[in-house]
């Protein structure tokens, strides 16, 4: 990092454009869009990178790239990337900038990602002088969806430049604002939906004998289920199969002869989502046989994995040290079981995903996803210096600067 770009001439960078980032941010709060339908924003995004002399991409239908070209001096050219899509969530807060869609809101905080991104481009646009390589910044698609991380790779976002590491961060509403929580290796689990169909005899309820019972013999495979977590993944790897969703049957008096499940599977390790997999679907058409049925499993693939690159989470934590204090960062034990697809980013490059603290202090704070989610707006300023400076950070690793 040149000397010229200090973290005091960053903060006052980030002060002077404190006004115009919390603009952007309840421009784009009042008006959610869901995944891939995000053609507004899209086009909000797109303006503001034009603004800056930012070049852009449309790689998808929805969502954008913008390329901060700048002289390649041997620095290492770093992504940044931002989700943009919200929720099909009724807002519930009276904030005076709610959103204006009925059914609609951005209660994961998407709307905070964006425009600290913004402002993140909007200063490097500022000081491209003193870049040692380009800068890209990933804003994407359906997070929410259907993963528009891998359809915004396979499109190219990576490339040409070619990113060498990837920077994303969450709103986490857990921790105040003012601070952030990292953690190594795996952040979140993957993700595999899965449907089973038992098939049996029907007959009338009055006869059983004469029929296989497919609403009994899936009961009991409902309930072997919950012992592969127990008795057949490693204690230490974490692991949730739920079975949310069984159809079955057509009248009260009658043995039905099919049965229809569907759940999810969370794992973290290769290693256990394998096992879990071939448990699954050895106990299903196990206790099916036993039961004189069969039973049919179905996966259905979905996000991987997000697992934190060790050499880019250093420089995250240094830079965290730096810029906040390690008193004000917070160490995550365990990886959450809900998913991220910013997994696929760091399949591609060295990359690294923190959390940064978007809770009030002093008073409640309802979690992501829920209509009363809000996010203190102070947490905006962290989320811009952590991204600014890693960024720095990573590029000089390339340069002797």
């Amino acid at each position: 990092m040149t000397k010229e770009m200090t973290q005091e001439e960053i903060r006052s960078r980030i002060a002077e454009y404190r006004e115009w980032m919390i603009g952007v941010r309840r421009h784009l709060h009042r008006c959610p869009e869901t995944g891939d339908e995000e053609y507004e924003t899209t086009a909000y995004i797109e303006s503001l990178l034009k603004e800056m002399g930012i070049r852009t991409e449309k790689l998808l239908d929805t969502g954008v790239l913008g390329i901060l070209d700048a002289e390649d001096r041997g620095g290492k050219c770093v992504a940044l990337r931002a989700d943009i899509d919200a929720l099909p969530v009724q807002e519930e807060t009276d904030l005076s900038f709610r959103s204006q869609r009925d059914g609609f809101m951005h209660a994961c905080g998407h709307d905070m990602h964006m425009a600290a991104l913004l402002c993140t481009a909007k200063i490097l646009s500022d000081l491209r002088g003193f870049l040692t390589a380009p800068v890209k910044f990933i804003f994407q698609p359906a997070e929410e969806t259907d993963g528009g991380a891998e359809r915004m790779i396979r499109a190219g976002c990576l490339e040409n430049p070619r990113a060498d590491y990837v920077l994303g961060y969450h709103v986490a509403p857990e921790y105040p604002a003012g601070t952030i929580a990292v953690k190594y290796g795996y952040t979140h689990a993957s993700s595999d939906m899965f449907d089973i169909e038992v098939v049996g005899v029907k007959s009338h309820g009055a006869y059983p004998d004469e029929g296989i019972d497919a609403i009994v013999a899936a009961s009991q495979i409902v309930t072997a289920v919950q012992s592969i977590v127990s008795r057949n993944i490693v204690s230490t790897d974490p692991c949730v199969i739920t079975i949310g969703k069984f159809h079955a049957g057509s009248a009260g008096n009658v043995i039905a002869d099919k049965a229809e499940m569907s759940g999810t599977m969370r794992t973290t390790t290769p290693q256990t989502r394998k096992v879990a997999m071939q448990r699954l679907k050895e106990t299903a058409e196990g206790v099916a046989q036993a039961m004189g049925a069969r039973a049919f499993v179905r996966y259905r693939p979905g996000y991987i994995a997000q697992k934190n690159d060790d050499s880019v989470m250093d420089v995250v934590m240094e830079t965290a040290e730096e810029c906040i204090g390690k008193e004000n960062i917070f160490i995550k034990e365990y990886p959450s079981m809900g998913v991220e697809d910013f997994a696929f980013y760091s399949r591609e490059r060295p990359s690294a995903f923190f959390f940064v603290g978007t809770g009030y202090r002093g008073r409640k704070n309802y979690g992501i996803h829920h209509g009363k989610f809000e996010a203190d707006e102070s947490a905006l300023d962290i989320a811009v210096l952590m991204e600014i400076m890693t960024c720095l950070k990573l590029m000089s690793s390339g340069t002797d600067s």
